[in-house]
Parts: structure tokens; C-alpha cells; sequence
């Protein structure tokens, strides 16, 4: 079953089952979108069939628990690009060194990051601009070999914020049409290069499951449109671009970014138990992280979480989904 049918199946058995969920623990009880649209009925929020006129944002912060318990959930997203965001100066003249550290993602990072995740046992997300799957489909179907997911960032990684709402929209259905092409999947899952103020309603309207842009928040929410759901991700602003100054390849020693990233962590982490358990995002780039050396600080962090334990690692599909 497609996976925004899943959801729609699960928002019915809410209805349906509302004395029945409350009934059952949390981390038993009917998929966890089933819990939330029940919980929202129940707090007197209109039914899905009135509609709304306004994009509306929904938090279910106390509700929400991991599948077996877990204290946190590990998202990890790659966000897989090339040199598609360079574009030529005013002059017409291209900077080729910039460009061409972008292509260092799909020529050579992308097979080391694959080659580390299936080591440490470890699924990931793989936000993959259209221009990249089209150009480099051998890469694509390395990141599906490796049993991980494949999700839209853009076509050519376009500043969506400059676009108008119907040339965002073509970005949309063309990145849709490349990602199903090369992998025999459309994909669900969307994050924006500076998502626009109509980035979320074209989402819902173009039948995306979940949108990973904000960085408002700590916990997944819900946005809703016209009885229409989109489960957002948060993210945090602690991604390799920040701590390695993305093309400037002179920034950022990994033992730097590592104890950055542990310290986000740890104190999350510290804060979370089995009852209020926390969802911590990591958002990385092939072409940064993926440069020798760099990946120290993707292998450590992933180590350090490890230790830790009582941990899910999940898609962002998977996290939407439940």
C-alpha cells in the first residue's frame, strides 16, 4: 500500500478505535497518526471532513512514543547533491572549483558513506536532488543496494524561496518523475533548499508524507490543509555544512565537529526517558562529510550514540509513518 494511502487507512482507524487507543499503552497501541488525529477530536479540533481554510500546525509533544520504548529516535539525512547549486556569475563564468567540490558527492563521498553506514548496521535517508539521480544513476541505485531510502531535495537545487508558487510546484512533479524513474519509487519525502511560504502547501498538495525543513522545533508535528496531513521532521542546526563550512575545505577540524555533535546529543539524550522520549536529527551532505578525514566525525558520532543504547534508527518513511 502507498504510503499516504497508510496514513489516510490510519487516520480512519483513529475514528474508529478512539476508546481503544486510549485503552492501550502507547508503544501498543494502533500506528501512532491514529493516536494523534483521535487525540485531536477529542481536544474539540474540527473533524477531518470540515476542511480549513488556512494551513494550520498540530503538536502532539506528550503523546508521542517510540515503537519498543526507545528513549530516542536517530534520524540521519544525507542530503545528496552535486555541484547543481553553483551557478554561473552575472559575467556568464562558472566557478569550476566551487562546482566541482559538489561533484565530489556523487563521484566519490556517496560510496564511502555507503560503505560506513552498512559497517555500523545503520539505515539512512538520502534527500536526492533530481539533477543528481538523473545524471548519476549508478549512485541511486547504490544507496537502494545498501537498503536505505530515497527521498527529493529539489530538482537542481533550487532556491525555492525565489521561485514562484507554479515554478515550485514543476520543481515538484519533475523531481517526483526522476526519483520514480530511477528507483521505481516516488518519493515521499521532501526538504526544500530555503523552503518558500508555499513549499508546505504544495507538499500536501502533491501527496508528500513528511517535509524536513524547520528548525523551530524539537518534535515531529502535523500540518494540516483542508483535512489534507504532512508530517514535518524538524531539524537542528548543528549539520556538517555548519561545522565544515561546506565548500570552504579549509574549515572545520572533525575532532571539532565530533565533540560538537556529542555534546547536541548527550544533552538531549540526557533529557529524555521512556515517557518523554526525544527525536534527534542529524543533517549531513556527501560532498562535505564524505571528504577523507571528515567521515572521522560521522563514524565517532555514530559510536558515541551506540553506547548510549536504547536507541531506534529510523527512515524519515518509517518515523512519518509511525
Amino acid at each position: 500500500m502507498k504510503a499516504a494511502e497508510k496514513i489516510g487507512t490510519r487516520m480512519q482507524v483513529g475514528l474508529i478505535q478512539e476508546e481503544k487507543l486510549f485503552q492501550a499503552p502507547a508503544y501498543q497501541a494502533e500506528p501512532f497518526l491514529s493516536r494523534m488525529w483521535s487525540i485531536r477530536l477529542r481536544t474539540g479540533i474540527r473533524s477531518p471532513t470540515e476542511g480549513y481554510a488556512m494551513l494550520k500546525e498540530y503538536h502532539y509533544d506528550h503523546l508521542i512514543r517510540w515503537p519498543r520504548g526507545e528513549r530516542a529516535a536517530v534520524f540521519l539525512t544525507f542530503d545528496f547533491q552535486g555541484g547543481e547549486d553553483v551557478k554561473p556569475d552575472k559575467n556568464g563564468f562558472l566557478n569550476y572549483e566551487m562546482w566541482s567540490q559538489g561533484e565530489y558527492g556523487p563521484h566519490h563521498a556517496i560510496y564511502r558513506l555507503l560503505r560506513i553506514l552498512k559497517e555500523e548496521d545503520i539505515k539512512a535517508t538520502f534527500l536526492t536532488c533530481g539533477a543528481i539521480a538523473e545524471r548519476f544513476p549508478e549512485a541511486v541505485q547504490a544507496i537502494l543496494d545498501h537498503g536505505h531510502v530515497v527521498e527529493g531535495h529539489g530538482y537542481n537545487h533550487e532556491i525555492a524561496r525565489y521561485l514562484p508558487r507554479d515554478e515550485e510546484d514543476q520543481v515538484m512533479k519533475k523531481t517526483i518523475a526522476m526519483v520514480h524513474k530511477r528507483t521505481g519509487r516516488r518519493c515521499y519525502g521532501w526538504r526544500s533548499c530555503t523552503q518558500s511560504t508555499n513549499t508546505i502547501e504544495l507538499l500536501i498538495e502533491n501527496g508528500f508524507v513528511f517535509n524536513t525543513n524547520c528548525f523551530h522545533e524539537e518534535l515531529p508535528f502535523l500540518w494540516e490543509k483542508d483535512g489534507k496531513l504532512l508530517v514535518e521532521l524538524p531539524r537542528q542546526p548543528f549539520g556538517d555544512g555548519t561545522l565544515f563550512g561546506h565548500r570552504h575545505g579549509e574549515y572545520g577540524n572533525p575532532y571539532h565537529g565530533l565533540e560538537t555533535w556529542k555534546a547536541y546529543f548527550d544533552e538531549l539524550y540526557s533529557e529524555s526517558s521512556a515517557e518523554r522520549p526525544k527525536y534527534i536529527p542529524f543533517t549531513m551532505h556527501p560532498y562535505i562529510i564524505g571528504r577523507p578525514g571528515r567521515t572521522l566525525a560521522l563514524r565517532g558520532i555514530i559510536h558515541h550514540i551506540k553506547r548510549a543504547g536504547d536507541l531506534w534508527f529510523p527512515t524519515g518513511i518509517e518515523l512519518a509513518e509511525w
